[in-house]
């Protein structure tokens, strides 16, 4: 019973998780709307994820510093925060909110790729086949988007993706016993640097000039800020693959609310290749289920055992 109350609480969570992520990327567009750029609407959530993970540990009594040897690989995920959070939501500033969550919704077919080629997870046929199946479906977003869309933005919308993929598997691979907090405070205030530094000497600073784009502006670094918590909570509760398909919902909430608030429709292909895509990284997280229930219920014959105490089976018995 209670762990049934768990799991419906953690798949929960993850849903709503996804929501406020699909939320935060069509919201965006009332920020821009209303004279905001995207760098000040990427600095504005990196200050509030600052302050909030700062917050939480605090208030649980814990260390705001990092063990040494993770210091340089704290600054470059941060680094690729940034990237992360500029890409995402500054792309909307140039595309349809529609083709920026496709577009960025790349990023685990990016990850079956680079843990596939650096043999860091074991791979399937099928796998490989939805690999496949996800980059025609790019490649078609991709082909109906030529000349109709700023280069910009889906320039930012995939530099977003690849960071966020290779933020992932480093995280996978070199905070496992870090706290989450503590991880993405540290990388919350490099992207926070980093964004500054941008907004001081490359980007077009613009603040929001109506009321509507200052919502825009606080409403994206509240729903961002907010999903985390309950994202990472999930991960904890039910484990990343349960939680990571909940979150698929993200680019279907940003193209309905796109449909509704701003009358953005995608284009048939676009459409199309974006539904090969999602349908490709659903088939990838189904073959990865398979695997670890198969890797669950393997039962190793007596003579595949290792001996106990230095004793084998057949001794025992005699």
């Amino acid at each position: 019973m209670v762990k049934d109350r768990t799991e419906i609480t953690g798949l929960a969570l993850a849903l709503l998780a996804g929501v406020f992520l699909g939320s935060a990327v069509a919201v965006a567009r009332f920020a821009y709307d209303g004279g905001a750029s995207g760098i000040v609407v990427a600095s504005v959530r990196s200050i509030l994820m600052t302050a909030l993970m700062a917050g939480l540990l605090l208030l649980n009594g814990r260390s705001l510093a990092l063990p040494r040897k993770l210091v340089p690989l704290a600054l470059f995920n941060g680094l690729l925060m940034s990237a992360m959070t500029y890409g995402n939501i500054g792309a909307v500033e140039f595309i349809s909110v529609g083709l920026a969550a496709l577009l960025f919704f790349t990023f685990p077919v990016i990850i079956a790729v680079i843990v596939t080629v650096l043999r860091i997870e074991p791979t399937s046929p099928l796998k490989l086949f939805s690999i496949v199946f996800a980059f025609v479906g790019l490649a078609m977003m991709l082909g109906s988007s030529v000349g109709d869309s700023d280069w910009r933005g889906v320039v930012f919308s995939l530099v977003a993706a690849f960071a966020t993929a290779i933020n992932a598997v480093l995280v996978a691979r070199f905070f496992r016993e870090i706290n989450v907090f503590l991880m993405t405070f540290h990388f919350s205030w490099t992207a926070l640097t980093v964004l500054v530094l941008i907004g001081i000497f490359l980007a077009d600073v613009r603040f929001p000039v109506t009321a509507g784009g200052w919502g825009g502006v606080f409403g994206v670094a509240a729903l961002q800020a907010s999903a985390m918590p309950m994202y990472l909570y999930s991960i904890s509760r039910i484990g990343a693959l349960k939680s990571g398909m909940a979150t698929n919902v993200q680019p279907l909430v940003s193209i309905g609310e796109a449909w509704v608030l701003f009358d953005e429709i995608l284009g048939a292909l676009q459409a199309l290749g974006g539904v090969l895509v999602l349908g490709s990284i659903l088939l990838m997280q189904w073959a990865d289920m398979r695997l670890r229930r198969r890797s669950l219920t393997f039962v190793p014959a007596p003579d595949q055992m290792p001996p106990t105490d230095n004793i084998s089976i057949g001794e025992k018995k005699r």
